[in-house]
């Protein structure tokens, strides 16, 4: 049997689809069938059922792939074991955090770190997906969402603050006249959207985003209101603020997987993150 291609059904079990397994192991759909049909063969079991959209695994391939799946989290346990072993500032570190707080917060903070390590690389995964650090997709985890996760240390490390701002001709209109730029059905459930919302009342959100930078530039062309995070909007001489009712400020908490919570890369760049963050 050749152990990869149990990673191959893992991956397939996990993303629930030829397609989406090919997508995850950045190959195509053909290998991944081919992969799946070897280790067949080499159990003597049927895994998948081969249909005309799908490809959802019988129950035998259930039981494979939830061991092959617990394989595969203690790989990633054996990676991080070795990466909290490394005694020196070298090597990657994985980060991922709202694209908000990586462009306006993070990424100017890397500078002097960069600077006094240049061996260390740096991979920052600017997205709203909440990365899973116990399957090795991250090292750290900047969230504005409570983290869940036995095996993580959490710290809550400040907050943000977000506020209405538009350009200066939109921001003369009465108020009655505002027109507002809001996130589409996406993220209609994070509590700045709802509270957007009743503020609105019977004012109409009508351009609809999935993300602030849109909003930000919507915003800087006269297209609407916006609530923007203040850290974000503030250092704009495009936006002004135009009212002082506001939302509460989102908490903003890092995460480390235990078993990296002493690896001084790892250690430095929390640190770092800390700091730029409170």
């Amino acid at each position: 049997m050749d152990w990869r291609d149990l990673h191959v059904l893992a991956v397939l079990h996990r993303e629930g689809s030829l397609a989406g397994a090919a997508r995850a192991l950045g190959v195509n759909h053909a290998t991944v069938s081919r992969r799946v049909s070897a280790l067949e063969e080499s159990l003597g079991h049927r895994l998948v059922r081969r249909l005309a959209r799908s490809t959802p695994l019988t129950e035998k391939g259930e039981e494979v792939a939830g061991i092959a799946l617990e394989m595969e989290r203690q790989a990633h346990r054996i990676e991080r074991l070795a990466h909290a072993a490394q005694g020196t500032l070298t090597g990657r570190v994985r980060l991922t955090a709202p694209p908000v707080l990586a462009s306006e917060i993070i990424i100017p903070a890397l500078r002097e770190l960069r600077a006094a390590h240049p061996d260390l690389q740096i991979v920052v995964s600017a997205n709203s997906h909440l990365a899973s650090l116990d399957s090795g997709e991250a090292d750290l985890a900047v969230r504005m969402v409570e983290p869940q996760g036995r095996q993580n240390i959490v710290r809550r490390i400040g907050s943000v603050a977000f506020a209405l701002f538009a350009n200066r001709t939109i921001a003369k209109l009465p108020p009655h006249r505002w027109r507002f730029i809001a996130f589409d059905e996406t993220l209609a459930h994070v509590p700045q959207q709802r509270w957007l919302r009743e503020f609105a009342a019977e004012r109409p959100l009508d351009l609809l985003t999935g993300d602030y930078h849109s909003q930000r530039a919507a915003a800087e062309a006269g297209l609407g209101v916006a609530l923007l995070p203040c850290i974000m909007a503030e250092r704009n001489p495009t936006l002004v603020r135009v009212t002082g009712e506001q939302p509460d400020p989102r908490p903003v908490w890092l995460v480390v997987h235990s078993d990296l919570k002493d690896a001084p890369a790892v250690r430095a760049v929390g640190d770092l993150l800390i700091a730029a963050i409170s």
